[in-house]
């Protein structure tokens, strides 16, 4: 059941997820309105480090999960920077989306 659920629900929220935050970061980088405000520097930035989460953490976990497929046993490199991107993308897209709302307040 969690291999179909890895497969069947992740694929498809990994694909809205890159697709809907790509649309966020053009819009808050294309219209001049985003580009004078701070806060939509903080939100663009929050736009791409989600893509760079959902690359590192569920991308791994669908191919893990779902196909067998483990990276981290064949790249010392990727299972360090697995750990560390995944801590890292969450982090820093939970500061800039406080720094949103404290730069609006």
């Amino acid at each position: 059941i969690a291999q179909q659920i890895s497969i069947y629900v992740g694929i498809p929220l990994l694909i809205c997820g890159v697709t809907g935050n790509l649309f966020n970061a053009v819009v808050f980088l294309s219209l001049r309105t985003f580009r004078q405000s701070s806060c939509a520097f903080y939100l663009t930035v929050m736009s791409c480090t989600n893509i760079g989460q959902l690359i590192t953490a569920l991308l791994s976990r669908i191919m893990i999960s779902g196909f067998g497929v483990d990276w981290t046993q064949s790249s010392v490199y990727y299972c360090k920077f697995r750990v560390v991107g995944i801590q890292f993308f969450g982090l820093l897209s939970f500061s800039c989306y406080c720094l949103a709302t404290i730069d609006q307040y």
